[in-house]
C-alpha cells in the first residue's frame, strides 16, 4: 500500500513539472509574439525657451502733490489720452501756503520785466545789420584776395573768350580774303572801300578779343592787385570792428534777459506746485484725487503710462542664453486674460544676477501690439524660437535599444528580415523619441512592449529606460 501511494506521488511530480514546463513554452510564445512594428515619422522641429514675466508699460509715472490745499480742479479722466505739458489738475491758491501765493505776484512782474528787456533791442538790431554788411565786404574782399595769383577770369569765361578771339580771327582772314578780291580796284571804288573798312574792323575786334582774353587768362597785374590787397585789409577791420560793437551791445543784454528769464523760471517752478502737469504724451491709468480733497506734498494725484509699446521682462539661465539673439519671434500667452499675442526679443542684459548659485540674465520681449485688454502688471508666458525649424525623424520609444555598442533600432526591410540601425536618440514628444542614423521616413521598425522587452533581453539587450535602456535626456 505504501509502494503504491508512493508511486502515485511520483508520477503526479512528473505531470505537475511537466505543466510548469508547458506555461513557461506558452509564455515564451506569447512574449514573441507580443513584438510589433512602428513607422519612422517626419516632422518639423524648432528650439524654443519658455519663461515668464509681468508686463510693463513704456513709460509708467506717479504724480505727486509738491504742496498742499484744496483741490479745486480736476480735469484727468480714467483711460483718457493726454498731451505733454497739459495741466491735469490744481489746487485753490486761496488754500495753498503763503510763499507759492506770493510767487503767483512774482511770475506776473518777473514776466513783465523780461517782456520789457526783450523789446529794448535797436541797438542790438542795429549792429547785427552792421555785422551782416561787414561780414558780406569781407567775403567779397576775400574772394578777390585769394585770387591775386590765380587768373582773373573763371575757367568757363576764359573758354568762351577764348572761343571769341578764335571766332574774330575767322572774321578778319574772311574780311582779308575780301579786301584782297577789291585791291587792284581804283581807290575811289566803292567795292574796295567797303572791303578796306570790313578789314581795318575786324582786325581792331579781333584785337579786343585779345586783350580781353589776355587779361582774363592772367592773374591781376601790380595795379589792380595793390588795389585788391587795399580792399581786403579796409573790409577785415571793418568786420572786426562791427564784431567787436555787436559782442559789446548783446553781452549786456544778454546778461540782462538771462536774469530777467532766471527769475521768470524760478517763480514758475514754485507757481506750479499748485498743478499736476502731464511730463509726457500718454494715458491717465487711475487718478486719486477729486474736488475738494485736502492734500499734503507728496499725495498721490495721478498715475500715467504710455501704452504704445508694451514689455514682458524674463529671466533666461546661463546655459540657454547663448541661444536668444535679438529679434527672436516670441509667443506671449496671458493665461489669466485669455489672450494670446506675439512679439519680439528687443533687448538682452549683458549682465547676469545670481540667484541660489543659478545664474540668470533678462530678456526684454517687445510685444508686437498694444492689447487695451492686456493689463499692466499681468503674468506673461512668454516662448521664445531660437532656430529656424528643421525637419526631424521620430521613432516609438519603445524601438530603440540599447547595448555595449550603444543604441540602436531593428529596422524590418521588405523581405521580412530585420538589420540593426545605429542611432542617437534625441528630446522625446508623447510617445516618440527623435533620432539620428540610416533611417528615412517610411521605414518600420520593431517596436517592443515591455513583455516582449523582457523575453528578448538574453537577445537584446534592454530598451530606452533605466536597467533594461539608458536614462532620458
Amino acid at each position: 500500500m505504501q509502494q503504491n501511494l508512493h508511486h502515485k506521488l511520483t508520477v503526479f511530480i512528473c505531470l505537475f513539472l511537466i505543466l510548469i514546463l508547458a506555461t513557461g513554452c506558452s509564455n515564451s510564445n506569447s512574449s514573441a509574439s507580443a513584438i510589433d512594428t512602428g513607422v519612422v515619422t517626419e516632422a518639423s522641429v524648432t528650439n524654443s525657451i519658455e519663461s515668464s514675466g509681468s508686463v510693463a508699460a513704456k513709460q509708467l509715472v506717479t504724480l505727486s502733490w509738491a504742496t498742499s490745499g484744496t483741490v479745486k480742479q480736476v480735469s484727468a479722466v480714467n483711460n483718457a489720452d493726454v498731451t505733454s505739458g497739459s495741466e491735469l489738475m490744481s489746487l485753490d491758491s486761496k488754500t495753498a501756503p503763503s510763499e507759492v501765493s506770493q510767487a503767483i505776484v512774482t511770475l506776473i512782474t518777473a514776466k513783465q520785466n523780461l517782456a520789457n528787456i526783450q523789446q529794448s533791442t535797436t541797438d542790438l538790431a542795429e549792429a547785427q545789420v552792421a555785422l551782416t554788411k561787414a561780414q558780406s565786404a569781407y567775403d567779397e574782399a576775400l574772394i578777390a584776395y585769394n585770387g591775386l595769383t590765380q587768373p582773373v577770369g573763371s575757367p568757363e569765361y576764359i573758354a568762351i573768350l577764348r572761343a571769341a578771339y578764335l571766332n574774330a580771327q575767322s572774321q578778319t582772314a574772311r574780311a582779308l580774303f575780301n579786301y584782297n578780291r577789291f585791291a587792284d580796284y581804283i581807290e575811289t571804288s566803292t567795292q574796295r572801300a567797303n572791303a578796306t573798312s570790313a578789314l581795318a574792323q575786324a582786325r581792331i575786334n579781333e584785337n579786343d578779343a585779345l586783350i580781353r582774353l589776355n587779361h582774363f587768362s592772367n592773374p591781376p597785374d601790380a595795379i589792380e592787385s595793390a588795389l585788391i590787397t587795399s580792399n581786403y585789409n579796409l573790409a577785415k577791420s571793418q568786420l572786426d570792428e562791427a564784431q567787436k560793437t555787436y559782442d559789446a551791445v548783446s553781452g549786456g543784454n544778454a546778461d540782462a534777459i538771462n536774469k530777467a528769464q532766471a527769475a521768470v523760471n524760478a517763480a514758475q517752478t514754485t507757481v506750479n506746485k499748485l498743478s499736476i502737469i502731464a511730463p509726457m504724451d500718454g494715458q491717465i491709468a487711475m487718478v486719486y484725487a477729486q474736488p475738494g480733497d485736502m492734500v499734503t506734498a507728496g499725495t498721490t494725484a495721478v498715475v500715467l503710462y504710455d501704452r504704445s509699446k508694451l514689455f514682458v521682462d524674463v529671466l533666461v539661465t546661463e546655459d540657454a542664453i547663448s541661444q536668444v539673439k535679438v529679434g527672436n519671434p516670441v509667443a506671449v500667452v496671458f493665461k489669466g486674460l485669455n489672450i494670446n499675442t506675439t512679439g519680439k526679443v528687443v533687448l538682452i542684459d549683458p549682465i547676469g544676477a545670481n540667484s541660489s548659485g543659478v545664474v540668470n540674465y533678462t530678456v526684454r520681449v517687445e510685444l508686437d501690439k498694444s492689447d487695451p485688454k492686456i493689463l499692466i502688471g499681468a503674468t506673461a508666458t512668454v516662448t521664445i524660437t531660437t532656430s529656424d525649424p528643421q525637419n526631424k525623424l521620430f521613432v516609438p520609444v519603445s524601438a530603440v535599444l540599447n547595448d555595449a555598442q550603444g543604441e540602436y533600432v531593428m529596422r524590418v526591410k521588405s523581405d521580412g528580415t530585420t538589420e540593426r540601425i545605429k542611432v542617437v536618440s534625441g528630446d522625446i514628444t508623447n510617445s516618440t523619441v527623435v533620432v539620428t542614423g540610416a533611417l528615412s521616413k517610411g521605414d518600420r521598425v520593431e517596436v517592443y512592449t515591455s513583455t516582449s522587452t523582457s523575453s528578448t533581453t538574453n537577445q537584446r539587450q534592454g530598451g530606452l529606460f533605466g536597467g533594461i535602456g539608458r536614462v532620458l535626456r
